[in-house]
């Protein structure tokens, strides 16, 4: 990552983002697992909260609709963290298990807004051959704010009362630093695409304007997908859904899983989570090179066969009990947090160019496919752990990867014709 590229696509607004990273994928990704898991000992528990973190996250298609609609782009960037720092707050001190689910609902909807609204800021904001690069250095400083995470929760996960309350206070200099030199709305690039038709974007007068907008758009982008699910766009965001299907479902429980699959301590399992995310830190940005070199769509494919790799490989370990284990899960694990960034950067980038909707919708129904595959994810790790063991749990990631290459290389092609230089 060279200093000059920084200097000419990084923004400042990119340091608050970072601090999402720490929480969402550091702290309170490996925390609140073990929160429950101490309080209850029901592996299908720690799924259903898990899960409803990620159900908040299905309003991601809402929060880009709203965003495009009103032009408010800093207010629903900002309630992100709001939303964060209230849930992770409160959460160690919840006993009840619908108090967790309302807390971690919360916080998948302040996570789903900020990475959507994010996203707008990049491709509706800049050139469409800034995209890359701009995407690139955005999930670097995301994936920094995860190391650190990480490293945070392979400390305090003895104490994860004090990590959570650590981690929504870092939404404050999240807040401060997201503030600076977030795109004005004024400055927003006409699409480059004929059928990317704008509408007025001047707010509206009443809540019920709103809702009455937003249900106009959602139903038609609804009937569009339905429609055209066998598009390049519908073809992609159902192969999307099963790599992330594949990720989610190691992600949800995963000091859980480490421990119950591989007894692998919670301390050492966030230790190697950290070591591969930080590898996976200097991949982001020559992805997004790579994306504009040879296509989006073979960045996706990397990655996808990354995660397959793994998957494979530790479905198989889980049936294996040796002392060489010890050596060989960290080893190919790590390939999981890495293939993430090829995933993410390319993946947005690819989804913004095959799409035929807004931009904003288009990523709002990009991370709604995630949010999908997260909760089914959370939902069948907590179910499947509980009665058939960890083992199986790896073994159906495995299965969602292959099929998510299935889907991917018919669109290769075309990804790389969708790529070329503008």
């Amino acid at each position: 990552m060279k200093l000059a590229s920084m200097r000419r696509w990084w923004e400042v607004w990119y340091s608050g983002y970072l601090f999402q990273g720490i929480v969402v994928f550091g702290l309170g990704g490996i925390l609140m697992p073990i929160v429950i898991d101490d309080a209850t000992k029901n592996a299908a528990a720690a799924g259903v909260v898990i899960g409803c973190f990620y159900i908040g996250q299905l309003l991601a298609p809402l929060m880009g609709t709203l965003a495009d609609r009103t032009g408010w782009y800093r207010g629903f960037y900002l309630s992100g963290y709001i939303l964060l720092g209230i849930g992770l707050a409160i959460f160690p001190f919840a006993q009840l298990l619908w108090f967790w689910i309302a807390l971690a609902f919360l916080q998948g909807v302040g996570s789903g807004t900020t990475n959507t609204v994010a996203s707008i800021f990049v491709v509706e904001c800049r050139p469409k051959s800034e995209w890359d690069p701009r995407i690139g250095w955005l999930q670097t400083f995301y994936g920094v704010g995860q190391a650190v995470g990480l490293a945070l929760a392979s400390v305090l996960q003895a104490n994860p009362t004090i990590g959570l309350l650590v981690a929504a206070g870092l939404m404050v200099p999240g807040m401060l630093l997201g503030t600076r030199g977030l795109p004005a709305p004024d400055k927003r690039h006409k699409p480059e695409k004929a059928e990317f038709s704008r509408r007025s974007h001047r707010p509206p007068r009443t809540v019920y304007s709103i809702l009455h907008r937003y249900e106009g758009s959602v139903l038609t982008g609804v009937k569009h997908l339905i429609y055209q699910w066998r598009s390049k766009f519908g073809i992609y965001i159902t192969g999307w859904f099963f790599i992330m299907l594949a990720t989610w479902i190691i992600g949800a429980l995963f000091p859980l899983l480490m421990k119950g699959a591989f007894n692998i301590s919670y301390g050492m399992s966030s230790l190697y989570y950290m070591i591969g995310a930080i590898i996976g830190i200097f991949v982001y940005v020559p992805s997004g090179t790579l994306g504009k070199k040879v296509g989006d769509g073979w960045v996706v494919i990397i990655g996808t066969l990354m995660s397959l790799v793994s998957l494979v490989v530790l479905s198989t370990l889980t049936f294996i009990h040796s002392d060489l284990n010890h050596w060989l899960v960290p080893c190919f694990y790590v390939l999981i947090p890495i293939a993430w960034s090829p995933l993410i950067v390319g993946g947005t980038a690819w989804a913004a160019r095959l799409a035929t909707c807004e931009e904003g919708e288009a990523l709002g129904i990009f991370n709604g496919a995630n949010a999908i595959a997260a909760v089914i994810s959370a939902f069948t790790a907590g179910m499947v752990a509980h009665h058939f063991g960890y083992g199986a749990v790896v073994t159906i990631a495995a299965v969602a990867s292959i099929l998510a290459l299935l889907f991917f290389l018919p669109l290769i092609r075309s990804a790389k014709g969708a790529s070329s230089p503008t």
